[in-house]
Formats: structure tokens, C-alpha cells, sequence
């Protein structure tokens, strides 16, 4: 019996387990792909928390769309822009208290013309520096630092020193000075004088200029060696920095100081050679406008004697009369009133080299009452023959000669003649 009941259990157990395997077989078909599906989803969802969670993946995916965005923003209104200006402001303010040195370095090409240019317009001009002479005849570049010699130019006539023994004359008074007088570093010696030789030292943030003056130097000679100074260190920032006695990086800066030695002196023509480019083009520019004009206003004087002469030889030519004359620019314009028997104007153009196409004439028609006039047109009237001679004294007619139908023509025609109020027969 009991053998009976365990067989029955036993087989059904076996049916519940196949049967489940064939439901599991039976949903992996149906639902593989979801289940697919949901893994990808998960490991998204994974790689996403992930990205977010560390700072270093949502830097370099904020870094990527950083400056479009910042671009798009500002393209769009001011609000980045008002909002970054404290920053901006506050980190300014930040480094020129705790770094000076380094915002002195990057502004000093900057504000260098700035604060020249102010203090030009404070100051009094130099009224005696057109009577100075001098000669520049040695400059020296000197890494500010170390007192290491980078550049020497000299003039022809100069007698050279060795730069090295310069620059380090220049370094150990300059070392004295800050010792005995407890000098700041931002300061610096100026100028060194024996008699008639000075030396004037310009200073930089990584050079100095020291130049060798023969004479009497005006102070815009100063300003030309800072303003040399100044591109300097524009042009050069990187050997600057990296300079340790190797001047070699310097050689094209050799040809730039021979030009600034020969470009200053006393003469005319150096002093506008030492004018800054922009000043050339302006004084250049001057220079033609000025030209130009006189050159304008000697035309013009010329044109309008030339047309005032011509005005009046129309004006002094019987049987016209000139009442208004207009001269433009290659455009002339003559009124007034003219007989038909007077000379066409044209015809004395040629005295003045007035070019006929630029002149127009204007004139009314008139009866003149000169004599010639008169008489032309009387004898266009009456025709007198070989025998007959007429003349015209003020409004009256002579006539001499003549049988008696011409003497009666006269008598009868020539009062209607413009000029004529009389016939006297002789």
C-alpha cells in the first residue's frame, strides 16, 4: 500500500518540473528581444549615472559645447556678459594686488603710449628743442635681470666700448643705488652725465635700453626710446624669457636699433624719419593736401584772371554788352546783350587759352547805336549807288550826292532806321 501511494506522487512531480521547464522555454522565446532590450536600456542607464557621478566625464562633456554655447548666448542677449563682468572684475583686481609683476609685464606695451601721451599733453612743450643738436651714437640692450649685454648698435662715428663692460658698469650703479638709497625695484637710474656725453636708460619689464647722447637731446628722444623699447618686448617676449646669454636670437634685432641710430639726430631730416609710422602717413598725407591746394589756389587765381580779362574784352566791344558772368570749376557762363552786327565772343577765346567747350554764351538781341551799326543798316536799307556818300553824326543822316528819287528814298526810309532821326542832304 504504500508502495501504491508513493508511485503516484512520484510521477506527479516529474510532470510539475516538465512542465515548468517548458514554460520558462516558453517565455524565453516570447520574450527574448524585450529582454534584450532591457539590458541595453540598463547599461545605458549605468554608463549615463556614471557620467554624471564623475566630475571628470561632466567636465569633458560640458568643455565640448562650452564655448558654442557661450557664443550662442551672447549672440542672443548681455545677460553671460553682465553675468561674467564681477568675475572678470574680481579676478582683475585679484592679480593686481597679489601678482603686480605679472600684470605690469602684460600691460606695459598697453599703457606705455597711453601715459606718454598724457603726460605730453600736461607738460609744457620743450621751446628750446628746435635749437638743440646731438648725435646718438651708441645704444645698448641689457637683459634686466642678470645686467647681461643682448644688443649693441653704434654709429659710424662713435667710438664703441665693449658692451660687456657697459652693461656691467650700468648693473653695479645701479646696484648702488638700490643699496644706498633703499630704491624700490620698480625704480630705476635715468640718465648719466659727463660734459657733453649723457646716458639715458630706459627700463622694461625683462630689458633695458641705455642710449650714448652726444649733445643736447630733447625729451622726444626719451619717448622714441621707450616707444623702441616697448616693441621690443612685444616682438621678442619669448627669447626675452628664455634668455641666457646667447644673443643669437637678438641678430634681427641689430638692423632695427642701426635704424633708430640713424633716424635720430638733429637734422630735419631725422626728425621726420624719428616720427612713428602712423605720423609719417599723416604728415605725408599733409603734406599732398596741403601741395594740392596751393596748387588749387594758384589755378584758381590764374582761371580767374584769365576770365575776368576775357569779360572785359567782350565788355569793350561795340554792340555788346555784358550784364552777368558766372565762373565754375571747367564751366563758364556769359549773359547779356549783343547786336548782330558786333564779333561773335568766340572769336577772342583765343587770347585768354579759355577752352571754347566750357564757355557758353547768353546773349539777347539788341539794336546797338554805335555809328558803324547805324550806318550798316542804312545802306542795307537805301542801297545807295557809286556817286552817293553817307554818314552818321549822332542821330542824323548826311547825304552827299544823289539825283532826286534817291535823295527822297533817304528822306522817306532812313528815319526808320533804329539810331536815325534825321536826313540832311548836302
Amino acid at each position: 500500500m504504500k508502495t501504491n501511494k508513493n508511485a503516484p506522487a512520484t510521477q506527479s512531480g516529474f510532470d510539475d518540473k516538465s512542465d515548468a521547464d517548458e514554460l520558462e522555454t516558453l517565455r524565453a522565446l516570447l520574450l527574448a528581444h524585450d529582454r534584450k532590450h532591457i539590458e541595453a536600456l540598463q547599461k545605458q542607464l549605468e554608463t549615463l549615472e556614471t557620467r554624471i557621478n564623475d566630475p571628470h566625464s561632466r567636465t569633458a562633456d560640458t568643455s565640448e559645447i562650452l564655448v558654442q554655447a557661450m557664443r550662442t548666448r551672447l549672440a542672443t542677449d548681455d545677460k553671460l556678459s553682465d553675468a561674467l563682468k564681477p568675475v572678470v572684475v574680481e579676478q582683475f583686481r585679484q592679480t593686481s594686488i597679489n601678482e603686480p609683476e605679472v600684470m605690469a609685464e602684460a600691460l606695459f606695451p598697453i599703457l606705455g603710449p597711453a601715459i606718454r601721451k598724457m603726460i605730453a599733453a600736461m607738460l609744457t612743450p620743450d621751446k628750446k628743442s628746435k635749437k638743440r643738436t646731438y648725435r646718438l651714437e651708441q645704444l645698448f640692450l641689457i637683459e634686466k635681470e642678470t645686467g647681461l649685454p643682448i644688443c649693441h648698435a653704434a654709429s659710424d662715428s662713435a667710438i664703441t666700448q665693449d658692451a660687456d663692460m657697459v652693461s656691467g658698469m650700468l648693473s653695479a650703479i645701479q646696484s648702488f643705488v638700490h643699496e644706498a638709497f633703499s630704491a624700490d625695484d620698480f625704480d630705476g637710474l635715468n640718465t648719466l652725465q659727463v660734459g657733453e656725453l649723457a646716458v639715458w636708460i630706459e627700463w622694461g619689464p625683462s630689458a633695458i635700453l641705455a642710449a650714448v647722447i652726444r649733445g643736447a637731446a630733447p625729451e622726444k628722444l626719451r619717448e622714441a626710446m621707450q616707444l623702441q623699447l616697448e616693441q621690443i618686448h612685444h616682438n621678442y617676449t619669448d627669447q626675452l624669457n628664455k634668455y641666457d646669454g646667447d644673443s643669437k636670437p637678438f641678430e634681427p634685432l641689430k638692423p632695427e636699433l642701426n635704424v633708430f641710430l640713424d633716424s635720430h639726430d638733429g637734422t630735419l631730416k631725422n626728425k621726420v624719419k624719428s616720427l612713428p609710422a602712423l605720423a609719417k602717413k599723416w604728415l605725408f598725407g599733409t603734406t599732398i593736401v596741403v601741395f594740392s591746394l596751393a596748387c588749387w589756389m594758384i589755378f584758381q587765381s590764374y582761371d580767374k584772371y584769365r576770365w575776368n580779362q576775357y569779360v572785359a574784352i567782350i565788355d569793350a566791344q561795340p554792340g555788346i554788352i555784358v550784364t552777368t558772368n558766372e565762373r565754375h570749376f571747367r564751366h563758364y557762363i556769359l549773359r547779356g546783350l549783343k547786336d548782330p552786327l558786333a564779333q561773335h565772343p568766340t572769336r577772342l577765346l583765343a587770347k585768354t587759352n579759355i577752352n571754347t567747350d566750357y564757355v557758353m554764351h547768353i546773349f539777347e538781341p539788341y539794336q546797338a547805336l554805335h555809328a558803324a551799326f547805324v550806318l550798316t543798316r542804312v545802306q542795307a536799307v537805301l542801297h545807295p549807288p557809286a556817286n552817293v556818300k553817307l554818314a552818321v553824326e549822332g542821330t542824323t543822316l548826311q547825304v552827299t550826292g544823289g539825283d532826286r528819287a534817291f535823295v527822297a528814298k533817304a528822306l522817306r526810309l532812313a528815319p526808320i532806321v533804329t539810331g536815325i532821326d534825321n536826313v540832311s542832304v548836302r
